[in-house]
């Protein structure tokens, strides 16, 4: 085929491509050389940390989206590792131009041509509300807690060996134990020997794919009785889609299984549910001659079930009637394979009406026979309620008009039908008729996606109730916290009609709850923080040095260990005094801080010791501490001079522990301050 000269060369057509993606991502992406120095950048990425394109087109990247220097080098340590990585990937904190900090999710990959690297591409990702909505889960999970407790069914939470990490009150009452006896224990015990293997070859079946199964099994109390439970695991898997927990729901079904085990085979087909239904049922053929009819449908329509098998169901429950033809209308379309549903009048054999719905359902069979059902349902106490509201609907419309807090009535597609004053008042508008106007989701809505609302569904309840809690838009432009006490009203299909609800200003409530939230992390800071140096205290780090040490140990990632003894500290602390000694300890710690990578862990181990935990091998941990060394020497604490560090190194072996990698670093410290100190040495080399 010739070549089309008008059109664009393909060169051109996925450089237009690019661009557009570019342009268009909801992202901030930027391309940057080798150097680090930013050559392309979308508006995004513009909006996103306040500059214009001009102004950072040719900078250096790291400097354009901090100015911390902390985050400067983060980002720098990032590029270097970046080309041997093939992409990286994280979360951290950036700064807009005006110097804001704010969370980001960082992407990063290296860009090649012609085989050689020359540059690297960057999606950074605003995360501001996510994190928001983090603290938020926070404080819903110490609500949910206690509604958890107080569920009446059992709940228990626990490791793939049995081992406990919650259980609800009502699972402890069951097993008459405690809180404490029940967590961080194995529960094997509760469960009836015998089945102990077909519960671990349960749990085995839990899979990413298979999250969820439901099984009953025996249980032994204490007091020697054997009963059954039904649970239902729901599995809890890591990144990799192994199984870490499981949740599961309880509940005693011993009972349950007494009675299935005296129920017979009749009890259990068929007929039990034909017969057992809340509603009138009858089956017929298709000239609708009763072949079968339920008691409730005998007694509906005042009849012996012998007196209605082999008859006509409309002569039976409309002969005579006004009712009859519509009546013999609806089983001929059931007999020639209609669906029907209705509400009318009918009569019962003493000719007195009865209120009834109506479903008519075709079955057919492989000969090409059709027979149908005839369920019946007495509606009269319904229709009779229904006209006893309308008829009070004018006293309960009164009360809501003078209801202090405020009530609406909205549809699905976001306008209000209805609201009483104080409603109206709370949005600040001036009558309902400029409320009517103005659209839920765009005007009303701080972010349509804050309210969590019903979807229609085939649940044909007729209405579902909830608590929300969520912001509104005022008039003015306020915005307020709302308690919601919403009702989603449904039609008989599952189609969510209308919602109403009453709605309650939270405001002062919900700062008050960021108060306290905001204490309860300083209390958090002030048990985790040594208070002179300001790093991480020695029980939290040992804390953490255990999990970091779990990590390496089952990842085979790298782990190093530094601990600094302080040489010639105590002589400064005595002759200069106490508040001396705490400065330089304090200058000491910044020193370290300072020095170190975000993913490194400082702790002040004792009284002028220094404990270091980093995601390290032996020649980085090394490396790190002959540089801390050098800079321990070169502070002058207010003209007394260096306080000098004699400097241990140990790193992660197979089968560490926290104390053998503490003693090998300890050990190696100690060589060097055997030596006169000033010194670094490792657990694997002399000291330097």
């Amino acid at each position: 085929m010739p070549e089309n000269n008008d059109s664009p060369s393909i060169g051109k057509l996925n450089e237009a491509i690019l661009c557009t993606l570019l342009e268009r991502s909801p992202e901030g992406l930027v391309f940057s050389d080798s150097s680090s120095l930013i050559c392309q950048v979308n508006d995004e990425f513009c909006r996103m940390f306040g500059y214009e394109r001009e102004e950072i087109l040719g900078k250096d990247l790291d400097e354009v989206v901090s100015q911390d220097p902390s985050l400067i080098r983060e980002g720098r340590d990032l590029l270097g590792e970046l080309p041997s990585k093939g992409f990286i990937s994280l979360e951290t904190e950036r700064q807009r131009k005006d110097g804001t900090r704010f969370p980001v999710a960082i992407t990063s990959y290296p860009v090649s041509a012609d085989d050689q690297y020359c540059g690297f591409f960057t999606i950074y990702k605003d995360i501001t509300r996510q994190k928001r909505y983090e603290l938020e889960i926070r404080a819903r999970e110490e609500r949910l807690r206690e509604i958890l407790d107080n569920n009446p069914e059992m709940i228990l939470r626990f490791t793939p060996d049995l081992v406990a990490s919650y259980a609800n009150r009502t699972y402890c009452e069951y097993h008459g134990i405690s809180y404490e006896d029940a967590v961080g224990k194995c529960f094997s015990n509760h469960i009836f020997p015998d089945d102990i293997p077909s519960v671990h070859d349960k749990l085995l079946t839990l899979t990413p794919e298979n999250p969820s199964i439901t099984g009953e099994e025996r249980v032994l109390l204490d007091n020697g009785e054997i009963r059954w439970q039904e649970w239902t695991d729901n599995g809890i898997f890591d990144d990799e889609g192994n199984l870490v927990e499981i949740q599961s729901l309880g509940r005693d079904t011993t009972e349950r299984k007494k009675i299935e085990k005296a129920l017979s085979f009749e009890r259990e087909s068929l007929h039990a549910l034909f017969e057992n239904a809340m509603e009138g049922i009858v089956f017929c053929d298709n000239t609708g001659t009763v072949l079968k009819a339920n008691s409730v449908f005998c007694a509906m329509f005042g009849y012996f079930r012998e007196e209605v098998l082999g008859e006509n169901v409309d002569d039976l429950i409309a002969k005579g009637s006004e009712f009859i033809e519509e009546a013999r209308a609806f089983s001929a379309a059931t007999a020639a394979g209609e669906n029907i549903a209705t509400e009318s009048v009918r009569r019962r054999k003493d000719g007195s009406p009865i209120q009834v719905s109506f479903l008519g359902i075709p079955v057919f069979l492989s000969d090409g026979k059709i027979f149908g059902y005839g369920i019946y349902r007495d509606i009269s106490e319904r229709k009779n309620t229904e006209e006893s509201l309308r008829a009070s609907e004018a006293k309960f419309r009164d009360l809501i008009e003078k209801m202090p807090n405020g009530f609406y009535t909205s549809t699905p597609e976001g306008f209000f039908v209805d609201a009483n004053p104080a409603f109206v008042r709370m949005l600040g508008y001036d009558s309902l008729e400029e409320l009517k106007t103005v659209h839920i989701p765009t005007a009303i809505y701080v972010h349509e996606t804050e309210r969590v609302q019903m979807h229609n569904d085939n649940d044909n309840t007729e209405f579902v109730d909830r608590l929300e809690t969520y912001r509104l838009k005022r008039k003015d432009g306020q915005v307020i916290w709302v308690e919601d006490h919403a009702r989603y009203i449904k039609d008989g299909n599952g189609k969510v009609l209308f919602n109403q609800g009453i709605c309650k200003d939270i405001t002062d409530r919900k700062k008050a709850d960021e108060e306290l939230i905001r204490l309860n992390r300083e209390l958090m800071v002030s048990a985790t923080t040594d208070r002179v140096t300001g790093l991480f205290n020695r029980q939290y780090f040992d804390e953490i040095i255990q999990r970091e040490i779990a990590k390496s140990a089952r990842y085979g990632t790298p782990l190093s260990m530094i601990m600094i003894d302080l040489d010639n500290f105590k002589q400064l602390n005595d002759t200069r005094g106490h508040l001396a000694g705490d400065r330089a300890l304090s200058e000491i710690a910044r020193t370290i801080r300072e020095n170190i990578r975000s993913s490194d862990i400082a702790a002040r181990w004792g009284g002028d010791e220094f404990i270091l935990a980093s995601p390290t091998d032996s020649s980085q941990a090394l490396a790190l501490a002959l540089k801390l060394q050098e800079l321990l020497a070169g502070l002058d604490h207010g003209g007394y001079g260096p306080v000098t560090g004699s400097i241990g190194v140990s790193s992660f072996r197979d089968g560490d522990d926290e104390n053998s990698l503490t003693k090998r670093a300890d050990r190696a410290m100690y060589e060097v301050k055997r030596r006169g100190g000033n010194g670094v040495n490792a657990d694997h080399q002399g000291a330097i």
